[in-house]
């Protein structure tokens, strides 16, 4: 949460600097773009979860007004558990990796800016897919005979929403482009399976202890109002409404 206030809190006071950039050099009346492509990066994952999340997106011109982009990356969260769980099991071993995928289609609202696309405000739709693996060998603790079991499971999630953003295009190749408003409908499914010599309410107790250090570490996740039967079963499968926002730097050529 600290570090997302802080860099909404750059932007912003950065905010001036890019409006200054912004102004055109010479001449200012384009109707054609520069050039049809943006490469970008997308940083944001890396700041919100992981460093290890590596997003690259591409974004084509169209026409005068319109564009499609496509967004893939490596998705990476951080351990939630250091090695025991609930003083029930150790985890021996880590497994994981997932990745993301975002499809875009912009219309630039070319009467309110300056100068040509992919320069200026944009609005349109978008959907996402966002899908995470992992596989953690356990080490049951206070038993006789096989001690060995298995965390493992899987969540994704698919947003279908419209957006609002602005994107800067300095010196006619450089870019940052801030999606500011991004509303959407999200699916969210996956579901935990602990396997190993455990009963029911043993489980339980794991499946609750993985609920509170997701909840902890990753808060915004409490808005999703996740149902109580995954702290329960291990399960979850829920339909609400989502966001996206994200800061993007790219090239133009």
């Amino acid at each position: 949460m600290k570090t997302t206030v802080s860099m909404l809190l750059a932007v912003i006071l950065a905010f001036p600097l890019f409006l200054s950039a912004e102004r055109p050099d010479t001449v200012i009346n384009f109707k054609q773009p520069f050039h049809k492509n943006v490469i970008k990066f997308n940083p944001t994952p890396m700041l919100l979860w992981s460093m290890r999340n590596v997003t690259f997106s591409y974004e084509r011109i169209i026409n005068a007004r319109q564009s499609a982009s496509i967004e893939v990356g490596y998705l990476a969260m951080p351990k939630l558990f250091d090695d025991t769980i609930v003083h029930m099991v150790n985890i021996i071993s880590h497994q994981k990796g997932g990745m993301n995928v975002t499809l875009e289609y912009r219309f630039y609202l070319t009467k309110l800016n300056s100068r040509p696309i992919p320069a200026g405000l944009y609005i349109g739709p978008y959907l996402t897919f966002y899908g995470y693996k992992f596989k953690n060998g356990l080490d049951i603790l206070g038993i006789q005979g096989d001690n060995s079991g298995m965390l493992e499971g899987n969540f994704w999630s698919f947003n279908l929403g419209a957006e609002l953003g602005y994107q800067f295009v300095f010196w006619k190749r450089f870019t940052l482009d801030l999606v500011m408003i991004g509303s959407s409908v999200s699916y969210y499914g996956g579901s935990v399976n602990i396997s190993g010599d455990l009963d029911p309410e043993q489980i339980k107790l794991i499946n609750e202890a993985l609920y509170d250090k997701l909840m902890e570490r990753f808060p915004a996740l409490q808005y999703i109002s996740v149902n109580k039967t995954y702290r329960q079963t291990g399960k979850l499968d829920i339909v609400k409404f989502g966001f996206r926002y994200l800061v993007q730097i790219g090239f133009h050529f």
